[in-house]
């Protein structure tokens, strides 16, 4: 990936339909005319000024002019992804040189590196995550909630983080999420149906009345998918911090999620029968929480609108011709989790079932954990696991390795109940 297309990514994003060209800015901010086309060139003048209230403003009122807005739309896509903190070049950086480094093998060593070396969905845009977002504590606390389980207790987890449910209310409080959304709900009427929204459960892309189809009209379709795949990818990316509030670096976290929990679950002493007993009822709430993190069957839940937000991305670069040499990092990893999710049984859906599988990548290292722990303490040489100890380990096994990728579930050396 050379910087040429990064540059004129960046520029088709950037750029709207209006040449402001050599117009006198105290004349234009000046002006009465109020015009679809005046407003468009007096917004895009404040944007490139770096006043985002004013172009927002002015981008808005273009908006409201006439259906056939959908270069104001990409504008207000620009003005909310700065309002976000993102800066839009460096995003496009980035996601090509995870591109590069995923199809090369190569890593870096940064507190953003992931610790393991799988390069899965989950590890590369935790990364990325990481890289390009620092949360705020309020943002954090808006995003989940901690809950107590006692058998995590025993074992020096007093709280774990849960993310909550993304409704209005949580993208309101979130500052991140509020910009971001906004962005979405403007571009969203001019983003292709069959191609794009079709495989969305988002309901803000489903509902008629938030996501009019405006695809008729004429403008700049591929800016407009671009900067739609660029807000989701964000969003996504926020997601993931609240799925893995102790996962997304190497960096200690004040909040506790199955990172956090995976590690003090190795850390227990298994010398004893009471002990061992611990354990297992740890491994009971474990499972509970996991349940709870990678909330696959809720179309809210934040593991399932990380995944449905980088569909968008995949599926919107396509439509908008991005080289595969920025998109690589993303489109793989689908096409991954599509292999996986295929073997899933059950009847769930396909999205459902992607879901499952791209929480099957995230959990590979603590499954990988859990099984070693269960192997040492409950098989040969260890100290031994009597029915209803093993009963509940087992469980906690098969909730973690749920949507795992078959040939990468650890092995366990005793026969569970």
């Amino acid at each position: 990936m050379t910087s040429k297309w990064i540059l004129a990514i960046f520029s088709i994003v950037m750029m709207t339909v209006v040449s402001c060209g050599t117009a006198n800015v105290n004349k234009l901010f000046g002006t009465k005319d109020e015009s679809y086309a005046s407003l468009l060139q007096q917004a895009q003048f404040a944007y490139d000024s770096g006043d985002f209230s004013l172009a927002e403003e002015l981008a808005n009122k273009a908006y409201s002019r006439s259906e056939n807005n959908g270069d104001a739309g990409v504008l207000l896509g620009s003005i909310y992804l700065s309002q976000a903190g993102i800066d839009i070049f460096q995003l496009v950086g980035k996601l090509s040189a995870l591109s590069s480094s995923s199809s090369s093998g190569s890593s870096s060593s940064d507190t953003c590196k992931s610790s393991s070396t799988n390069q899965s969905a989950g590890n590369l845009l935790s990364e990325l995550s990481c890289k390009l977002l620092s949360l705020s504590e309020a943002d954090k606390d808006a995003l989940g909630a901690n809950q107590t389980f006692s058998g995590l207790t025993a074992i020096g987890v007093p709280s774990v983080y849960i993310p909550n449910e993304v409704t209005d209310t949580l993208r309101a409080k979130v500052s991140v999420l509020s910009a971001l959304d906004k962005g979405i709900r403007k571009l969203c009427p001019f983003i292709n149906r069959a191609s794009v929204l079709s495989q969305s459960v988002d309901e803000r892309h489903t509902s008629a009345t938030i996501c009019p189809d405006h695809t008729s009209t004429a403008f700049n379709s591929p800016r407009a998918h671009i900067s739609f795949a660029l807000l989701h990818l964000v969003e996504a990316l926020v997601f993931q911090q609240g799925v893995l509030v102790d996962g997304v670096s190497t960096a200690t976290s004040s909040r506790t999620g199955v990172s956090g929990i995976s590690s003090k679950m190795s850390a227990v002493s298994t010398t004893s029968a009471a002990d061992i007993t611990k354990l297992a009822a740890a491994s009971v709430d474990f499972a509970t929480v996991l349940g709870k993190v990678f909330d696959t069957d809720n179309t809210k839940s934040q593991i399932t609108l990380a995944l449905n937000g980088l569909i968008m991305v995949s599926q919107s670069f396509e439509v908008a011709g991005v080289p595969s040499s920025v998109t690589s990092v993303i489109t793989s990893q689908l096409t991954k989790l599509k292999q996986t999710a295929s073997a899933i049984p059950g009847g769930d859906t396909d999205s459902t079932k992607q879901s499952k599988a791209l929480s099957g990548q995230i959990n590979e290292a603590y499954a990988k954990s859990l099984a070693q722990k269960i192997n040492s303490t409950c098989g040969s040489g260890g100290p031994g696991c009597n029915a209803e100890q093993k009963t509940n380990l087992c469980a906690s096994y098969s909730t973690i390795t749920e949507g795992m990728d078959p040939t990468k579930k650890p092995t366990l050396t005793i026969t569970c109940p």
